[in-house]
């Protein structure tokens, strides 16, 4: 079995930058990842702290899950905030297009992190563009910047020219309320998408996928949650649907995940890179998604087991049309069910706020002593060490972005940033000898230093060649000296403790 991480003690204070929190009417994906993330660091003792915007309504400072949340009128009073206090925090956790504006205000005397969770092909506005564009990576050219995939690091390392670190965070999933087929799914085909409703998603996509498949598909009925900017014009177009179109507005999250239960298939039809999150959160409840070829989404897909990945818009009918045919059979619905809870059950918020904990760790330490930046040239090589039998790793001896798993007893490292030369450097600085080592793979930077589960296995979504196997490391030093008591789930630095 996995053993879980704790994320270690810490004094640390930590300032959240980003427009809304989780108890705004229009909190998205990007504000729910923040939220179970964060909340973890403040149960485990971090002060945390949100610099927001307020509607009308709520009020101007709140607590939520140990978060101190404060809001302003203006996006602009939110940053002023930093002026006054921004500077007895030790990380700043950007959840925005602050980025080239935070320096500025602070006067660089804090280290920012941040998580990019959309990208967008080309930001409104001139000074938006000029801002988060050439001004942002002179502004930073040593920043650590988070996202939530792969293909997202990809995209904005080749589309959109950014040279610093970057460091995979993927989000988490709620525990499995079950196995199998849910109790509660539809009798009828049912498409139920929980989604932040702006024009980067695309739902117009599917609404004009949606006559032609309902013309395939029987008693189809699509099921819309979530808010935003288009709303009130998806509704207009939902109107004239064949099919039974509805778009709930804001939901609770227990609205939402009775819908997910009900749901036979989820929907992802951004174009550009978005977030996976709804996919995985589909996937906790055994339902299967159909997803656009888009980065930062085709990640949270297993093409063939967890759904379906499409490359172009004039596909998704054929492609709604074709999923949902197989998911009438209870055969194919048992097999998609197992699947996909099974792959979400590989992503855990736990996992998620330790590994930020030690993006945020990277930067202070970087911020401050500037030995952080060895391993930033390879920011995106990665290796993965499987130690030999009653080895451990001594507690301070990796870095903080480094990843430290036990499975069924055997201990597995994800060294961050490290070639395999480098990896050999690294054991033999620990003294460890016959340990197995290969440079990281798709599947290691989601899921971490852990197998994947036999039901899993085979070409993924990215339809590339499956992991090469690890190579025996050849011995470069003393063994080093078992140790009789059981191995620690994780003996790396990070900065939080885990719970």
């Amino acid at each position: 079995m996995n053993t879980p991480h704790p994320i270690p003690r810490s004094p640390r204070r930590v300032l959240v930058l980003s427009r809304y929190d989780i108890g705004h009417p229009h909190a998205g994906d990007v504000e729910h990842y923040l939220h179970e993330i964060t909340r973890r660091w403040a149960a485990d003792g971090c002060e945390v702290t949100w610099s927001t915007t307020r509607t009308p309504g709520l009020s101007a400072e709140q607590t939520i899950a140990g978060v101190r949340i404060l809001r302003s009128l203006s996006p602009l009073g939110a940053l002023t905030r930093l002026v006054g206090e921004g500077a007895r925090f030790d990380a700043i956790l950007d959840g925005g297009d602050h980025g080239a504006v935070i320096p500025l205000v602070t006067g660089q005397s804090v280290p920012v992190v941040p998580v990019v969770h959309r990208i967008r092909r080309r930001p409104a506005g001139r000074l938006r563009r000029l801002i988060t564009g050439p001004v942002s990576r002179w502004n930073r050219p040593d920043q650590a910047v988070v996202v939530l995939s792969p293909s997202a690091r990809h995209d904005l390392r080749h589309r959109h020219r950014f040279g610093g670190p970057i460091f995979v965070v993927p989000p988490g999933t709620p525990p499995s309320a079950g196995s199998g087929v849910d109790p509660a799914r539809s009798p009828a085909p049912t498409i139920v998408v929980d989604v932040d409703l702006v024009a980067e998603q695309r739902i117009d996509l599917l609404l004009k996928a949606v006559p032609q498949v309902a013309s395939a598909v029987p008693g189809l009925r699509v099921e819309i949650l979530g808010d935003g900017p288009e709303l009130a014009a998806l509704r207009d177009r939902a109107a004239t649907s064949l099919a039974t179109v509805t778009l709930h507005g804001r939901v609770t999250d227990a609205e939402r995940d009775a819908w997910l239960r009900r749901a036979w298939l989820t929907v992802s039809t951004a174009t550009g890179t978005a977030c996976g999150c709804p996919l995985l959160a589909a996937a906790a409840y055994g339902v299967p998604g159909v997803a656009l070829q888009a980065p930062g989404t085709r990640d949270f897909l297993r093409a063939g087991r967890t759904g379906h990945l499409v490359d172009s818009p004039d596909d998704l009918p054929a492609a709604l049309i074709e999923q949902l045919t197989a998911l009438a059979d209870p055969a194919t619905v048992r097999r998609a069910a197992q699947a996909c809870r099974t792959w979400a059950g590989c992503f855990t918020w736990q996992r998620s706020a330790a590994l930020l904990a030690g993006v945020v760790e990277h930067q202070i330490r970087a911020h401050h002593t500037g030995t952080a930046r060895r391993r930033s040239a390879r920011s995106d090589i990665a290796t993965l060490v499987r130690l030999p039998a009653g080895a451990h790793v001594p507690v301070g001896a990796l870095r903080p972005t480094d990843e430290v798993a036990t499975t069924d007893g055997q201990v597995n490292v994800m060294l961050n940033g490290c070639d395999e030369h480098d990896a050999l450097g690294v054991l033999a600085r620990l003294g460890v000898t016959d340990a197995g080592h290969r440079l990281a793979g798709h599947d290691d930077l989601l899921i971490g230093p852990h197998p994947l589960p036999p039901l899993l296995a085979g070409p993924s979504a990215r339809r590339t060649r499956p992991r090469p196997p690890i190579r025996e490391q050849e011995p470069a030093a003393p063994s080093l000296p078992r140790d009789p008591s059981p191995i620690p789930a994780n003996r790396r630095p990070l900065t939080f403790k885990r719970g």
